[in-house]
């Protein structure tokens, strides 16, 4: 809640300053074009887009973590490592087809000739 500064002006308390854009660093208007793909979005009010920037910026940010936390090289995030979170962690399930696990093109021809060349159930 916003509180009277000495000379009566209203100023911000430490627990609004997050509100404001400049604590974002994902850019706003490509949060909202991809929320607006949605059929069912039609406007996005400026709380939400900041509010679903932020929770995105936080999620990118426990990927990070629990990636490095559980990586050989803590140095640096590499595909292999966050793939192995995400195929390792049951709260990450839904995130396995965007981030499949990888695999050498011996795999796949094998895989697509014991499938008849289909990809279907390919991760």
């Amino acid at each position: 809640m916003a509180s009277p500064s000495k000379n009566g002006n209203v100023k911000d308390s430490p627990s609004r300053s997050s509100s404001h854009p400049t604590d974002l660093v994902l850019p706003t208007q490509r949060v909202k074009m991809i929320m607006k793909s949605c059929p069912d979005v039609d406007m996005v009010p400026q709380e939400t887009l900041h509010l679903i920037t932020k929770c995105t910026e936080l999620f990118i940010k426990y990927l990070v973590e629990e990636t490095i936390r559980n990586a050989e090289d803590r140095t640096r995030v590499d595909y292999e490592a966050l793939a192995q979170i995400v195929h390792t962690k049951d709260h990450l399930e839904f995130l396995r087809d965007t981030i499949p696990k990888k695999i050498t093109w011996a795999e796949a021809r094998k895989f697509m000739a014991e499938n008849d060349n289909k990809f279907e159930g390919f991760h």
